[in-house]
């Protein structure tokens, strides 16, 4: 949401939401990326501290929507932690019927995703484990700068959005470089089937800068919390 923000960033942001949902009449909801620093967030956005995590779901209709926090301080990567894992299954199990769908910061382990194990949710296996076999319509992220597409898991389907920022060409594993760029994505769920269609914004050829990147394996221990 912001870049190193303050608390009166958040504050400020909270309101133009405000504004926006009632300009708009829609539900917003809203997850942590890693450029978030999640106590000014909480001072500043939030009502009340929703402890080591912030995660929450919404519900419309035969739809459950479940916002997820991948976001560790310090980190690039991702995790989600046992309690988090504990509260999406227990909510799970708790709403057979109802179709579920994910959103959070960090993109799942795929095909795709090779160039930027480093980077990506490093717990992928165990949030499959919690999703499997129950009534899942997608796993919705970004991160990476780059729009993907890819089935998982139970053939759970996963799309990587990509970003307002600026656009990241990863295929070179220890060179990616830069473009400007922006886009967004529209999801629309219909009697239970999904489609998305990418909004590109701006797309530009040249190359803005190159990062190297020395070792794209995942990393190599959790941090504590989040074994």
């Amino acid at each position: 949401m912001i870049h190193d923000g303050s608390a009166d960033d958040y504050q400020r942001l909270h309101a133009i939401i405000h504004t926006m949902e009632a300009e708009f009449d829609c539900h917003v909801r809203v997850i942590l990326g890693n450029h978030d620093r999640r106590a000014a967030f909480y001072e500043g956005y939030l009502p009340a501290d929703p402890g080591p995590y912030y995660a929450s779901r919404m519900r419309i209709g035969n739809n459950d929507f479940y916002f997820l926090d991948s976001k560790v301080s310090g980190y690039e990567a991702g995790w989600l932690a046992p309690q988090q894992l504990q509260w999406l299954g227990k909510h799970l199990r708790q709403a057979p019927t109802k179709r579920a769908f994910l959103f959070l910061h960090h993109p799942l382990d795929g095909p795709t995703m090779t160039n930027m194990h480093y980077a990506i949710l490093q717990n992928t296996p165990a949030l499959l484990s919690v999703l499997r076999g129950h009534n899942l319509g997608g796993v919705f992220s970004g991160h990476v700068h780059f729009v993907s597409s890819y089935l998982i898991g139970d053939n759970i389907l996963n799309v990587v959005a990509g970003s307002a920022a600026y656009a990241i060409d990863c295929h070179d594993p220890h060179h990616h470089y830069v473009h400007e760029g922006s886009s967004y994505q529209i999801i629309t769920i219909d009697r239970g089937q999904v489609g998305v269609i990418t909004r590109q914004l701006l797309h530009g050829k040249a190359v803005i800068d190159e990062l190297t990147i020395p070792d794209t394996k995942f990393v190599g221990r959790a941090p504590q919390g989040y074994e």
